[in-house]
């Protein structure tokens, strides 16, 4: 599956002051009672101050929750506004479960929470505006523009693993001239030989410009384009998003971390949750590097890890643990 069915909606970005941030939720007392319950690595990890911040949780040791708390427990004692809070998943499913925690413990509709690929377009959508650039349209599904532009006796068996390997060029934010190298040192198995998917990758992105047509990851690279060549507009998006969080870290490709970094601007505002043990979209160009040694990408970051598993019996851990080792 490529990285294009990884991608989504549109965020809910709320807009006004609205009335009291959390409903029932409004003081120091309601900001306790998010962290009973908690275990002391779960408590550290909710209400610690130090960013950024990485979150090591294994399978079944409650981080979408620790995340969620975090996520409110920062919002009742005045660290985080939670209109300038957002959450990054890489699902819509993710994204709404998110939002649907968030809501259950007061947050209401403050919190906008989407993936990487629904709040890249939507900024994007507010940059083609503001610019009185025509909109171009989203390619959805690649297969109809890439079959074509494949040899006739391979359009039937290599097209999705053609598409494959361009999404995974694009992740790791490789050009299509420098594809075949780049496919050789990371010990690609493409469908045909590398020259040929560099020439379909390059049509590929011609086709897409003459057409007006931008995919997935061409969200993410106009994003971060537009974020680091117009300050104006980056001022504003990084005014509006203050506060920001990754579900399943593991799973961030290149390409998504420099929007991530664009977003940030040095900013030590971030909280991130992964387990490296869960990394495995690398095939299709995500780095758990950026979890495995995110205090190299972040220096001065600070890592805590949730060990408690709630999932699974004893003899499973086991057994798990020594499979991992």
């Amino acid at each position: 599956m490529g990285m294009a069915n990884r991608s989504g909606d549109q965020p809910k970005v709320p807009e006004g002051d609205g009335g009291g941030l959390f409903g029932g939720l409004s003081d120091d007392a309601d900001a306790d009672a998010l962290l009973r319950g908690l275990n002391d690595e779960q408590r550290e990890a909710v209400t610690t101050d130090a960013m950024p911040l990485a979150i090591h949780a294994g399978a079944g040791s409650g981080k979408t929750r620790v995340l969620t708390h975090r996520i409110a427990w920062r919002s009742l004692t005045g660290r985080n506004d939670p209109r300038r809070v957002l959450a990054l998943t890489f699902t819509r499913k993710a994204a709404a479960e998110m939002r649907r925690r968030l809501w259950r413990i007061g947050m209401r509709d403050q919190v906008a929470a989407g993936t990487f690929h629904s709040v890249a377009y939507a900024q994007l959508r507010t940059w083609w505006s503001e610019n009185d650039i025509r909109e171009p349209e989203l390619l959805v599904r690649k297969m109809g523009v890439i079959a074509p532009l494949l040899p006739r006796d391979h359009r039937a068996t290599a097209a999705l693993d053609v598409i494959g390997e361009i999404e995974w060029a694009r992740a790791r934010h490789i050009r299509p001239e420098a594809y075949p190298d780049a496919a050789e040192a990371a010990d690609r198995r493409p469908p045909l030989p590398p020259p040929s998917i560099a020439r379909i990758f390059q049509d590929y992105e011609e086709v897409k410009s003459s057409r007006r047509m931008v995919d997935f990851d061409d969200l993410l690279d106009q994003c971060r384009r537009a974020m680091t060549t117009d300050g104006r507009f980056a001022d504003a998006q990084r005014w509006r998003f203050r506060h920001l969080y990754v579900d399943e870290f593991q799973d961030v490709n290149p390409l998504q971390f420099k929007l991530l970094n664009a977003w940030l601007d040095g900013r030590p505002d971030l909280c991130v949750v992964g387990d490296q043990n869960q990394a495995i979209y690398g095939w299709n160009g995500a780095d758990a590097d950026y979890l495995n040694r995110f205090t190299t990408h972040f220096p001065g970051a600070t890592e805590v890890e949730l060990r408690q598993n709630y999932r699974s019996t004893p003899q499973i851990l086991r057994t798990a643990a020594a499979v991992l080792v």
